[in-house]
């Protein structure tokens, strides 16, 4: 495990040659440690001060009502939203540049061109730079929800469209570059991959 770590982080930049899939998954659960790791820390903050504002809202001597306190949440949500989103695009956009010569690797381990990584890429790309747009959707659903009335999520990801299933596509192409089978002995990327 350590090995194929080390072989992915000298090679960060090397889209030459193949790797295996059990390099290339070991890579990949690094890389989706970190992101959990790192989107915990984008939103345990946000859940801190919510949580802040429903005990500030209860001490400041305002009713106690389920309306007040969840008011005062979903104001830290709203505006919390959008630094939130910004976060995680350029944790998307790490994701990508950590991912993309392993990902290379990967296809010429099965003997097919790496630029078919920019299928996937393009598509979440395309994901990435959409989040933005719908801060504003996202935003205006939270401004207009009815004090006391929990948010109803499926009309949340309705308003999204098919952005919600966008971001998908690329993790399933990824899935299925990564479980491909390795072509025998060399290919016309290079000799087999050695496993470490």
């Amino acid at each position: 495990m350590l090995g194929s770590i080390k072989h992915a982080l000298r090679n960060l930049a090397n889209p030459n040659g193949r790797d295996s899939r059990a390099t290339f998954w070991y890579w990949v659960l690094l890389i989706f440690i970190f992101r959990f790791l790192a989107g915990m820390m984008i939103s345990v903050p946000m859940s801190m001060k919510m949580m802040a504002a429903a005990v500030g809202t209860v001490r400041d001597g305002a009713p106690a009502s389920d309306e007040a306190v969840l008011k005062a949440m979903m104001d830290i949500v709203t505006n919390e939203l959008p630094t939130m989103v910004w976060m995680g695009i350029g944790l998307g956009v790490l994701t990508m540049l950590l991912m993309a010569a392993s990902l290379i690797r990967r296809l010429h381990d099965s003997d097919l061109p790496g630029w078919l990584v920019l299928i996937p890429g393009a598509i979440y790309g395309f994901a990435l730079a959409r989040a933005p747009q719908q801060i504003a959707v996202a935003t205006e659903l939270l401004k207009s929800m009815k004090p006391g009335v929990p948010p109803d999520m499926a009309a949340m990801m309705q308003q999204q469209g098919m952005m919600v299933y966008l971001g998908w596509i690329p993790a399933l192409m990824i899935l299925f570059i990564g479980l491909r089978k390795s072509t025998e002995g060399p290919n016309r990327y290079g000799d087999a991959p050695v496993t470490s």
